[in-house]
């Protein structure tokens, strides 16, 4: 008999952790779900791959996603073309912020704990802007 907190794949895995947010009734314990969850994601990324120069092209990906999701929270269905035209406007304010992780990104030991805290910063901030965004639209 399987152990039902094994899974098979990886996939099942992340099927399960993407849903639980649909178990949360108010929008705003979704929004936070969705967003403090992709942090989570984005830190765990930035603290595994800070000497890797592609890691922008992952954590991208994963804040994209989240805008399509907090869209979706908002009704309104969006492409990744329409994410990536609104993430490009949001990561204007954070740009200072993300520079500093650049600088001291490849010093061993505190270079990765400064590029995941930097990753987790900025996706935040661009979670909680798109958020606000969706919000005075509606």
């Amino acid at each position: 008999m399987r152990n039902p907190t094994s899974f098979r794949h990886k996939s099942e895995a992340y099927m399960l952790i993407n849903n639980i947010k649909h178990f949360f009734n108010d929008r705003e314990t979704r929004l936070a779900y969705i967003i403090h969850g992709t942090a989570a994601e984005t830190g765990t990324v930035g603290l595994v791959t800070a000497p890797v120069p592609g890691d922008r092209f992952i954590l991208g990906a994963l804040q994209i996603q989240m805008i399509i999701e907090i869209a979706g929270e908002f009704g309104v269905s969006i492409d990744k073309s329409a994410a990536m035209a609104l993430f490009e406007s949001q990561i204007a304010t954070v740009l200072g912020r993300e520079m500093a992780g650049q600088a001291t990104k490849y010093i061993p030991g505190p270079g990765n704990a400064v590029n995941g805290i930097t990753a987790v910063s900025v996706t935040e901030t661009i979670g909680w802007a798109t958020a606000d965004y969706y919000r005075k639209k509606n």
